[in-house]
């Protein structure tokens, strides 16, 4: 493949980069997306196939014209966005620099084109389809513009190409650009590792869809949840400190009510107090700490249509970079307002248990002024309160105040079959068609039942709603929460408990997570996980926290390998003491440093100060400059030592000129060294024969004398 095709063919190869990158989105029409593909395969054919498109200048002039008008009508008419119309517009200017291709500036400016295309998908996404594009692009640009660059070289110098430019696509230029590629990725890396987190940057987009939830307002209709449980978009995804399932009853928790009046939920306390943050984005919510049962989740929230954060039960502290919280009364936790784009935020939460006086005590906790909310009962409710009293009357050896929460609790996972399919009703209490008629429900329908059976025991009681823990995946050593993950349960009052959950929704049957699919998915999320956590979310405090553990591995290893040198010389030390001991060992050690004292004796040049070394000679004398030691050796035997500090160029006026021609023919001899030492060069047969001569005219004149 010549260079000009390469060169052709690589720039469309990037525009057609570019413009992925923006269908990857999914901001823009199937038509929109069809037209702009269709025009970058119109434009790879023809290149191909050697044709161009040639349309004169009034007819492309009459077409960007007309174009223009359309960006003005799409900005104020159509789109009405400012990023969107540009977009298009961007679209239409590679499809116009695509079919008039004729210099190497109009590839320069395809180039730019593309670019802004990629910047443009930067803002529409956060997905991690965008480092997909971005990598490609890198790859791909570099391979462009030194491409570029050859093609500019050779239109100013025409002429015959020097060797190797015919092959503009070979093995070795590929390696050679995607290597330098490679390197720019891993600068870049490390500039974004290094460089101080200021947020999301200047072209972030200021709007994003939401993803509508139910449940999570002031006010749900008992039914809302179910509408969700069928729809698997993945909601959050939550990094605990430790596996939930170690902690039993534990769900992610959202918003909690406590006002019922027959069909509806409420939220009587509002959004609650504002909390401000303490510095560097922490907002405590208690000051009192429980280690011991605290667990910490790092959350990475999709941009829903509710301002609530979830969380385990019961939250102490978040960090994150907001403004502001709202918490109220029933520490439910709440943003200022409805956030536009994905969040991050970490959250610390002390997990609720139960005391031992609580499990034993018999007492249902007095209804005094706080308490009162949560027995509250809508009119007509004497069915529910006699069916309270039949159940309990099954059991008993229900004595203790856990014991009949735990009955009620058990009745309604055995009596009553889960469903999303329930039938609506025209009654004004759809919960007595749920306990009396229909026997089937979904967890709102489990959860409100038994909230108002035990406050007809006058057993303080209210609804919560949130997710389940959802699936665990392995690869990032998170969960991942989908909206049909949504769940309402139960929060009871305990004196010195508080608020304990339970859950009276019989457990669904578990997902094989050992699926081909299951596991396929799990892996592409893990790496949504990663680009979310480690380049969109990459904060100050992460840089911070990663020069620390940089820092503590360094100083551990150096603590570990001065330990084991430490524990070597003890070793050596404690064998050579005890060998000491012994008479035999003590005579070797004696016998080897004879050998050597005898040895460096004979080697001893005594008039030179110098110790001789035959394996040193041999080496000497393998090597191509080998005559340079020979005239050196000369040298010193007529009284001419070449000082250590000297170099070659230095020695050399140190030599006689006369009587005898000792200069010249070590000056030749200098310089034929310097060629195969330094420059590489072979020597010829003329020159080693040269070297013997002046080898031989070193060694037949005498000593020179006074």
């Amino acid at each position: 493949m010549t260079l000009d095709l390469t060169f052709q063919i690589t720039s469309r190869l990037l525009a057609s980069i570019g413009l992925l990158s923006l269908i990857l989105t999914n901001e823009f029409s199937f038509l929109f997306g069809f037209t702009a593909v269709a025009a970058v395969a119109a434009s790879f054919i023809l290149v191909l196939r050697g044709m161009t498109f040639n349309l004169n200048r009034q007819i492309w002039t009459s077409v960007n014209l007309t174009v223009l008008a359309f960006f003005i009508i799409d900005l104020s008419v159509f789109s009405q966005s400012l990023l969107t119309a540009s977009t298009h517009f961007v679209v239409f200017l590679m499809i116009n620099k695509l079919f008039n291709l004729r210099t190497p500036q109009d590839h320069f400016q395809l180039y730019l084109i593309s670019f802004l295309q990629l910047l443009a998908a930067s803002t529409y996404t956060i997905d991690v389809s965008f480092l997909i594009s971005f990598v490609l692009y890198l790859l791909t640009a570099t391979w462009a513009l030194l491409l570029h660059h050859l093609t500019t070289e050779k239109t100013k110098f025409p002429g015959p190409s020097p060797p190797g430019w015919s092959s503009g696509l070979n093995w070795p230029f590929f390696m050679s650009t995607n290597t330098i590629a490679i390197a720019a990725l891993g600068f870049s890396l490390l500039l974004f590792i290094f460089i101080p987190r200021v947020g999301l940057g200047f072209f972030h987009r200021s709007h994003s869809s939401l993803i509508r939830t139910s449940g999570f307002s002031n006010e749900v209709d008992l039914g809302d949840i179910g509408s969700v449980k069928k729809d698997p978009t993945v909601i959050m995804r939550v990094q605990p400190s430790r596996l939930l399932p170690e902690v039993e009853g534990i769900y992610w928790r959202g918003m909690v009510y406590d006002f019922y009046d027959g069909r509806t939920w409420r939220n009587s306390f509002g959004s609650g107090r504002t909390v401000l943050s303490e510095g560097n984005g922490v907002f405590n919510l208690a000051y009192r700490q429980y280690p011991e049962r605290a667990i910490t989740q790092e959350i990475i929230l999709e941009p829903l249509d509710t301002a609530v954060l979830f969380g385990a039960p019961h939250a102490i502290q978040v960090s994150g970079q907001f403004s502001n919280l709202r918490v109220n009364a029933m520490n439910s936790i709440s943003l200022p307002m409805v956030p536009a784009t994905r969040i991050d935020y970490i959250l610390t939460s002390v997990i609720p248990s139960l005391t031992r006086s609580d499990t034993e005590t018999q007492t249902i906790p007095s209804a005094r002024p706080p308490l009162r909310p949560y027995l509250q009962l809508p009119e007509g409710t004497d069915r529910i309160q006699q069916l309270a009293q039949d159940i309990l009357r099954t059991a008993p050896s229900a004595d203790t105040v856990l014991q009949k929460i735990t009955t009620i609790e058990k009745y309604l996972q055995t009596h009553y079959r889960y469903t999303l399919d329930v039938k609506p009703t025209s009654s004004g209490m759809p919960i007595e068609d749920f306990l009396f008629r229909q026997k089937a429900g979904f967890c709102e329908h489990y959860a409100t039942a038994m909230t108002l059976l035990l406050r007809t025991m006058g057993i303080p009681a209210r609804l919560v709603t949130g997710f389940l823990p959802g699936e665990w995946n392995e690869f990032g050593r998170y969960y991942i929460v989908r909206q049909s993950n949504a769940h309402a349960w139960v929060e009871v009052w305990f004196e010195r408990s508080g608020w304990i959950p339970f859950d009276p929704t019989p457990p669904a049957p578990p997902d094989n997570p050992n699926s081909f699919f299951g596991f396929l998915g799990r892996s592409m999320d893990s790496l949504e996980w990663w680009w979310n956590r480690y380049v969109i979310y990459f904060s100050l405090h992460d840089q911070i926290s990663l020069a620390n553990e940089v820092k503590e591995d360094t100083m551990k290893v150096r603590i570990e390998f001065m330990n084991r040198v430490s524990g070597a010389f003890d070793a050596a030390w404690a064998l050579l003491s005890s060998a000491f001991l012994h008479p035999i060992l003590i005579m070797l050690v004696v016998l080897c440093g004879a050998a050597a004292l005898f040895w460096g004796m004979r080697h001893l040049d005594l008039s030179g100060g110098r110790i001789t070394s035959p394996w040193r000679k041999r080496l000497r004398k393998a090597q191509p400059h080998a005559f340079y030691y020979q005239m050196l050796d000369l040298l010193r035997a007529k009284g001419y030592p070449k000082p250590p500090t000297f170099t070659p160029q230095e020695f050399l006026p140190t030599i006689p000129a006369a009587p005898w021609p000792l200069r010249p023919a070590a000056a030749e001899l200098t310089g034929l060294y310097y060629r195969v030492r330094f420059a590489g060069a072979s020597l010829s047969d003329q020159e080693q024969s040269r070297i013997a001569e002046l080898l031989q005219t070193l060694k037949s004149k005498p000593a020179e004398t006074g």
